[in-house]
């Protein structure tokens, strides 16, 4: 009974057997993972010319055009020597890619979808603890569902990939970017050098601090933000979120809130 459940007919016709079931789930996965390490290189464009040569080889045999197909199947060595030289530093590239995918290989990875929040809060509060090193001053939205792009138009719009390099050298003081905010979502540097509301009356007067401080805590109590001020005197950590404000944040406690903030998002 077990055996028949493993070896069957598909539609009466072919023999199938859970080996080769695995063996086609194993290729599948490798050709994915392939076409994810090659994607955006050269390589996507010697795809494309392989399989135009070789549709032109199976039409030529079709259509016995005998001379083309001499031709296609003389330069099919010399194709590969050629492809190895041309494209040997995507090849290298790619090898090196593979050992660490093993180096960093977990069940953990295969079975189960990562969001990608682990990796991106470790990217800023990286660049965070960079910047409290330098005494550099930083004012950090991570915005979450409020759309905050009525403040973004009054800095310069970048929207690019965040990197550590990048955030810091938008807060180096010889920049003109440095005196204003910078705006994340997710993965991405949506704006930098950006103005924030200052409080006003009351609330204005109840409030202490230095300009960044200040103008976080504004944006926080309008906004669903969270927002990250690096002291440029002291170089304390501090963190506005609606009604609460704390500083000297340590890099755990910087960790917490940023998870806990953006939570939601990755797990939709």
């Amino acid at each position: 009974m077990f055996s028949d459940i493993l070896n069957f007919k598909l539609f009466g016709i072919i023999n199938v057997r859970f080996s080769d079931i695995i063996d086609i789930l194993l290729i599948s996965f490798i050709a994915y993972c392939f076409f994810l390490i090659f994607k955006g290189t050269r390589a996507v464009q010697m795809f494309l010319g392989v399989v135009s040569v070789i549709v032109a080889w199976y039409f030529a045999q079709l259509f016995d055009l005998r001379g083309l197909v001499w031709l296609i199947s003389s330069l099919g060595a010399l194709g590969v020597v050629a492809i190895v030289i041309v494209f040997q530093p995507e090849i290298r590239g790619t090898l090196t890619r593979i050992g660490q995918m093993a180096n960093v290989f977990s069940i953990k990875t295969v079975f189960f979808k990562q969001s990608g929040l682990d990796e991106i809060t470790e990217k800023i509060v990286d660049s965070v603890l960079e910047l409290q090193k330098r005494m550099s001053g930083a004012l950090i939205v991570l915005e979450k569902r409020v759309g905050l792009k009525t403040y973004m138009d009054s800095g310069e719009i970048i929207n690019g990939a965040f990197s550590k390099k990048l955030l810091c050298s938008i807060f180096c003081s010889e920049t003109p970017l440095h005196d204003g905010a910078v705006f994340i979502s997710r993965d991405k540097i949506l704006a930098a050098g950006c103005v924030l509301p200052m409080p006003t009356g009351a609330a204005a007067a109840e409030q202490s601090g230095g300009m960044r401080h200040r103008a976080a805590k504004a944006l926080a109590m309008e906004t669903d933000a969270l927002i990250i001020v690096v002291s440029e005197e002291t170089g304390y950590i501090s963190i506005a979120y609606r009604n609460n404000f704390r500083t000297r944040q340590s890099k755990k406690e910087l960790e917490e809130e940023i998870k806990r903030h953006w939570r939601e998002l990755y797990e939709n």
